[in-house]
């Protein structure tokens, strides 16, 4: 079944919801299907009853705000690697999970917390160079600095394959992520 991208009423995205759920909250009148470019954003296959077919919606807005405030979710390796997209924060070598490690910043050995602000996706070379030194001892630097993930982040984790993250969403996350 397709997921529908559910963004709040400023167009800030709030989650990722069931195509079913989207056309409840847009029958209900609490969300609109949102136009990309010239087309309403939908998947190609729709949803059907025995006596109709609906578009599937793949980006909905709520018609009002909904308050949400995101609170730091706990660390899972998984979302770090798709936090960094998958590359050495140290070389930018694209990564597999055979090849991929965390790095603690701050070493663990020196009291680094094992945490979203001070681990990053590292190849197994540029771990074993640092080693548990600091980043000034090792000589190496972070292409960026590590932040806490968003809900794109998380949503990646359940995906099979790319094919299901919708064209539109480009639009609504930073687009150099993908």
């Amino acid at each position: 079944m397709d997921h529908s991208l559910l963004l709040n009423s400023d167009w800030t995205p709030l989650n990722f919801i069931t195509s079913v759920r989207a056309l409840n909250l847009i029958f209900k009148g609490k969300a609109e299907l949102i136009a990309v470019g010239d087309d309403f954003s939908v998947w190609p296959d729709g949803l059907t009853t025995p006596s109709t077919r609906y578009d599937s919606p793949a980006t909905i807005r709520m018609l009002r705000r909904i308050p949400k405030s995101w609170p730091v979710p706990r660390f899972r390796k998984r979302v770090l690697f798709n936090r960094d997209r998958w590359k050495c924060q140290y070389c930018g070598i694209d990564l597999d999970l055979r090849s991929i490690t965390i790095d603690h910043v701050i070493p663990k050995s020196r009291g680094g917390q094992t945490s979203w602000r001070n681990c990053v996706a590292s190849c197994k070379r540029c771990n074993t160079v640092k080693g548990s030194r600091s980043l000034s001892e090792s000589g190496l630097k972070l292409i960026k600095q590590p932040t806490d993930p968003n809900v794109k982040h998380f949503w990646e984790v359940h995906q099979v394959n790319r094919q299901s993250w919708h064209r539109d969403w480009h639009v609504f996350f930073d687009t150099h992520m993908y």
